[in-house]
């Protein structure tokens, strides 16, 4: 009896070293919910880097398509019309190529590592990215160069960067310097004032012909619910139609709430449950409602996973790769509820939501 007592201590107390040496081991994740765009906002930013920045992350992600993928997707996708604006606007001013362009963009990271004021490799450096597809990154050191660099540029330096970038109104025209979104608000300056030299890349667009389709045949079929429930009030998609209403409202005083710290709201449950009735019509809650377009609804959902599965494997394989141990990913927030819920499910990750950091 008492060599079965030991065992089963023994046991015990090897299942609790384990368990303890698992939870050591996981990957600690914050999903930020955000808005690609800040154009109107009144947000305290550096109130919401800092807290960020108190996390102390080892990689900042950011919504962005892996330099590598662009190639695998159709000339129609709108990922690949979107950068490659910036990408022919940075080749035509800057039609010479490094003979490696990879080795070329190490070479100038460790420049800079060394020393962050070296101007002009900043700017080939930017330059680089855009050519090698490199979205993410290209904006960040443009970001940089635009923000804390080029009030210090000597004469010969601000006729090169007028040179290789155009004017502040081309760059945005061009898509490559946007002040409103999300990354020049929050993340570029959480990576700056961290001291880190670039963003990570989680995006995933494999799935987005056949999400495009479910999309339209989703609202082709929920605007003939619309026009039967206007047609007759009394009608049983007319009642749909109102609780489809009733359920994706905020109440006043919640709204009040909201718009006193959007990125609080925008990272709370409420507002998950509340974005993914918007985004799918009224959502899985009224599946089976008469009149609902419970079956594309589906076909949506079935793809819109797809995109965020790829995007959590796409964090967790680089994280690994550097030895992360906490991450930060920056992406819209339609996609934070549901990024939460898949990473959680993985037991080498430990979520944090945003609104637990201090």
């Amino acid at each position: 009896m008492k060599t079965i007592q030991k065992l089963s201590l023994a046991f015990l107390l090897l299942t609790a070293i384990a368990f303890k040496s698992n939870a050591q081991n996981q990957i600690e994740i914050v999903i930020v919910g955000s808005a690609h765009n800040n154009s109107k906002s009144t947000q305290n930013f550096q109130a919401i880097i800092d807290k960020l920045k108190n996390f102390n992350p080892d990689m900042v992600f950011g919504e962005y398509l892996p330099e590598a993928d662009y190639a695998k997707l159709e000339e129609s996708n709108w990922a690949v019309k979107v950068f490659k604006k910036g990408h022919d606007y940075i080749e035509k001013l800057n039609p010479e190529k490094p003979k490696n362009i990879t080795a070329q963009i190490k070479k100038d990271q460790r420049a800079l590592e060394s020393f962050a004021y070296y101007h002009k490799t900043r700017m080939n450096l930017a330059v680089n990215y855009a050519k090698n597809w490199d979205r993410a990154n290209a904006e960040y050191q443009i970001f940089l160069l635009e923000n804390y660099m080029k009030n210090s540029f000597g004469k010969e330096e601000q006729a090169e960067y007028a040179k290789m970038f155009g004017s502040l109104d081309s760059l945005k025209k061009a898509g490559l310097y946007r002040p409103a979104s999300e990354y020049s608000k929050i993340y570029f300056p959480l990576i700056y004032q961290l001291g880190q030299n670039q963003i990570y890349k989680m995006d995933c667009q494999t799935y987005d012909k056949p999400w495009s389709e479910a999309w339209a045949k989703t609202d082709s079929l929920y605007k003939i619910m619309m026009n039967k429930a206007k047609a007759d009030s009394t009608s049983a998609e007319a009642a749909t139609v109102k609780a489809i209403e009733t359920y994706w409202s905020y109440s006043e005083e919640e709204s009040k709430v909201f718009n006193a710290d959007p990125y609080a709201g925008m990272n709370t449950v409420k507002y998950g449950m509340l974005d993914e009735a918007w985004n799918f019509y009224g959502g899985p809650h009224f599946y089976g409602y008469a009149g609902f377009p419970t079956e594309s609804v589906k076909a949506m959902i079935a793809q819109w996973m797809l995109r965020n599965e790829g995007m959590c494997k796409n964090i967790i394989e680089q994280a690994k790769a550097k030895r992360a141990k906490r991450v930060i990913v920056g992406v819209g927030a339609s996609h934070r509820k549901w990024m939460e819920e898949i990473l959680a499910k993985n037991p080498a990750v430990k979520i944090i939501n945003y609104n637990d950091l201090h």
